[in-house]
Parts: C-alpha cells; structure tokens; sequence
C-alpha cells in the first residue's frame, strides 16, 4: 500500500467520523490528510508528508474552525428559553405563589405562572418571563 492511499484512507475515515459526529472537529485532519496526500503523489518523503499532515489540519482548525462555527451557529434554532425570556405576558389569574396560583397568555396560548420573588401579581397587569421550570414560567413584575 502506497503512502498515497493510505492518507486517501485517513481523509475517508476522519469524514465519515465527521459526518456522525457534525462536531467540527475530524474535518480539519481530512484537509490535512488531502495535503498529505498531495505531498506523497509528488514523491515527498514520509517525514514532510506528516509534517503537512499535522501543519494543515492545525492551521485551517484555527484560522476556518471559528468562521465555520459562527455560521453554523447562526441557523440554530432557539430552544423555548431563549425565545420567551424577557417577553412581556399578560396576567389571566392572580400569580400568588403561596395559594399556587397564577396563569399568564403567551402567543395564544395559556401557561401556569410563578413568581420569581413570591409577590403576589393580579389579573391583567403585564410581567416578565425570567425562565422556564418545568412546564411552569417564572415572572418578575
């Protein structure tokens, strides 16, 4: 087996790894691989094609890893946290966390209700989502 194939092998591996595990991680290695490769198709001792091989994948992880990881970042959808903390929501029934009352309306629909700091919140006055526990939202006034 040629050194050419066997970096071939190596960039296969470290894709399909890569293609399981959609961690960012494995795919620098394969670019390192590719010029590995490269190097040994020209007849580059084995050292220099290590030498690539190790060079590349570090270099394209720091200068690309980042970039990549912002746009991969960017199309992330929002879990229900991030989308309902800090919106405004309307009291439908007294929050009084000693009776363990309290119901607000968020976007048509009815949520039990907290108070983060046990005051008590009447009907229609307008509180904060500070979180979510449980199937429970917890408001500041």
């Amino acid at each position: 087996m040629t050194m050419t194939v066997l970096w071939l092998i190596v960039v296969a591996v470290m894709l399909v790894i890569e293609i399981f595990t959609m961690g960012l991680t494995t795919i620098w290695f394969s670019i390192g691989a590719v010029a590995a490769a490269v190097a040994s198709g020209f007849s580059a001792p084995v050292w220099l094609q290590i030498v690539l091989f190790a060079a590349v994948s570090v270099l394209v992880m720091l200068l690309v890893r980042p970039f990549a990881m912002k746009v991969m970042d960017s199309g992330k959808m929002k879990t229900n946290l991030d989308e309902i903390a800090g919106q405004k929501v309307r009291v439908l029934e007294e929050i009084n966390n000693s009776e363990g009352t309290g119901k607000v309306m968020y976007r048509g629909v009815e949520w039990m209700a907290r108070s983060v700091d046990d005051a008590v919140m009447a009907k229609d006055s307008i509180v904060t989502v500070q979180s979510i526990s449980g199937v429970k939202l917890m408001v500041t006034k």
